[in-house]
This record gives structure tokens, C-alpha cells and sequence, in this order.
């Protein structure tokens, strides 16, 4: 993809151009939205905060002419805008300004929370709201009996409460690799091997790790309801963001352990494969890494050669 940064960073035409194809085609594949936000991205954080904010609003004039065209509509431009450019921008602003990926992905946190809060006053009974949507979208797969329509109401039931959480914890996702693509291009780009040595000593900030305690707790053990919602939709987001913290663990102490890069590779297909269970485990590693900052004992073993982590 390197040859996609270098398109970006010929010229504002070129990065306007390169938006708004990706942004056309991002609304038919969902994973084309990662580079879109990459692209933004690097243009924030190489050329500012103004190149970024006009990049984005001509690419959103242009999509929204193409969209109108072809589609008769400027919804999906402007869902593009506020989805994709904005969240995307106010991040890479933030990494501009702090030069820390653990503050910015800490700050992308805050729009995960936006968009529950989005949801709660659009949709003030969500559960009842996106039952009716599942209905939707599940009834063909009845008429195909691939559910029974007692497997379809299972199904429901057990989705419809989740879903907002879901659907933010997919959205900051999104954000975040669309971030890190965007460093690791300007990277590439302007300074080779940066994005290893950044992503690798990637740690969240400890305070974090004090507040999910009692999020996480709390979220184990409140019904699905009222305020409940809002205490399990924000475990979700704290279960992600650590999901991320785990992975840069994981290539982080592989990298100081020297081990060969079949090792990544076997945990990118197992999280493909076993994703839920992997989840899990790299939630688990990133949070307890919070705690314990293992990359640093180690390095810290090392370089006392004494055998010992105390």
C-alpha cells in the first residue's frame, strides 16, 4: 500500500481524488473504510490540521455530487463524514499535537462513548429498536431455513441488547486501524522502522486500567437495562481498546524475544478463525500488561543479565 500513501502525499488533488474513490467505494466494503480513514489520516498528520479539514470537506462535496448521480442520495457522504473523516481527523489531531498513539487511541475512546450517547437519544428504547432491525435483517434467512424461527428469536434476544455496544466497539476499531495504517504509511514514507518501535512499546496510560476495575466489574454483574446499558456499552470499549494494547503486546515482546514472524502470522489466523476466544485472550493479555508492563521487565532483565523480572 505504500504506493497508495505516495499518491496521497503528490498534492492535495491527488489526496482529494484518493478520498473520494475510497469513500465510493468504502460503502459497498466496509474494510476499504480503514484506508479512507488511513488516508485522511496521513494527510493531518504529515501536512496539519487545515490540508486535513479541506481534504476532507472536498472529498465530502465530491462524494456527495458522485453519490447524487449514482445514487440519487448524499447520505452515504455525509455518514462518510461524520463516521469515518471526522473521528478520524480529531485523532490524528491529537497524535499530531501529543506525539503519543496511547493518548490518541485513549481519545478515540471518548468518541466510542459519543456515538452510545448518539444512540440512546435517537433510539431511547434500543433494545425494542434493534429487535425490530434483527427481525429485518434475520427474516430471510428463515425463509431459507437456515434458523428456525425459534433459533431467529433466540438470536434476537440475545443480540438486541448488545448491539450498540457492538456497533461502537466496530466503529472504534475501524478508527483505531485506520490510524495506525496512517502512521505506520507516514512511517514508511519519512521515517522506516518508527512505526515498529512505537506500536511495539505501545502502553495505555495506568489511570485507564484504575477506571476499567470498577467498569468491568460493574458490567459483569448489571442487568442489561436503564443504566445498566451504558455501564456494559463502556466495559465493551474498555474490553476493546485493551484488545488493541494486546496486540501491540504480543508483537512487542515477540520482537524482543527474537521469535520468528510465523508466530504473528499463526495468531492473525487464529484470531480469524477463533475470534471470539482470541479476543478474549489479547484483552486479557493487553490488561494485564497494564498492570505488570512485561516489555519492560523484560528489557529490563536483559540488560541486568541477572536472570531475574523483580
Amino acid at each position: 500500500m505504500r504506493w497508495l500513501a505516495s499518491y496521497v502525499m503528490k498534492g492535495r488533488l491527488q489526496a482529494v481524488f484518493a478520498v473520494t474513490i475510497l469513500a465510493i467505494l468504502s460503502w459497498n466494503m466496509s474494510l476499504v473504510g480503514i484506508l479512507n480513514a488511513a488516508a485522511i489520516g496521513l494527510v493531518t498528520l504529515r501536512r496539519g490540521v487545515n490540508e486535513g479539514l479541506i481534504t476532507a470537506g472536498l472529498a465530502t462535496l465530491g462524494s456527495a455530487l458522485l453519490g447524487l448521480v449514482v445514487l440519487g442520495d448524499i447520505a452515504p457522504a455525509l455518514a462518510t463524514l461524520a463516521l469515518i473523516w471526522m473521528p478520524i481527523l480529531l485523532v490524528a489531531i491529537v497524535l499530531r499535537v501529543t506525539r503519543s498513539l496511547a493518548t490518541a487511541m485513549q481519545s478515540g475512546l471518548l468518541l466510542g462513548v459519543a456515538v452510545v450517547l448518539a444512540y440512546f437519544i435517537a433510539m431511547p428504547d434500543m433494545i425494542a429498536g434493534w429487535s425490530e432491525i434483527l427481525e429485518t435483517f434475520s427474516k430471510p434467512l428463515v425463509e431459507a431455513e437456515l434458523l428456525t424461527s425459534d433459533q431467529r428469536m433466540s438470536l434476537i434476544e440475545s443480540l438486541a441488547p448488545w448491539m450498540t455496544g457492538i456497533l461502537a466497539a466496530g466503529l472504534y476499531l475501524q478508527l483505531i486501524a485506520g490510524l495506525l495504517m496512517a502512521r505506520w504509511w507516514q512511517a514508511t514514507l519519512y521515517n522506516p522502522g518508527g512505526f515498529r518501535q512505537e506500536f511495539h512499546n505501545l502502553r495505555l496510560h495506568r489511570m485507564l486500567a484504575y477506571i476499567a476495575v470498577p467498569v468491568l466489574v460493574l458490567g459483569f454483574n448489571t442487568e442489561m437495562s436503564g443504566a445498566g446499558l451504558l455501564i456494559n456499552y463502556a466495559a465493551v470499549l474498555l474490553v476493546t481498546v485493551y484488545f488493541v494494547q494486546g496486540l501491540a503486546f504480543v508483537h512487542g515482546m515477540m520482537a524482543l524475544a527474537g521469535a520468528n514472524s510465523s508466530w504473528l502470522i499463526a495468531m492473525y489466523v487464529l484470531l480469524i478463525v477463533a475470534l471470539p476466544n482470541m479476543f478474549g485472550l489479547l484483552f486479557a493479555a493487553g490488561y494485564a500488561d497494564a498492570w505488570f508492563d512485561f516489555r519492560a521487565r523484560l528489557q529490563a532483565k536483559r540488560k541486568s543479565g541477572d536472570g531475574s523480572i523483580d
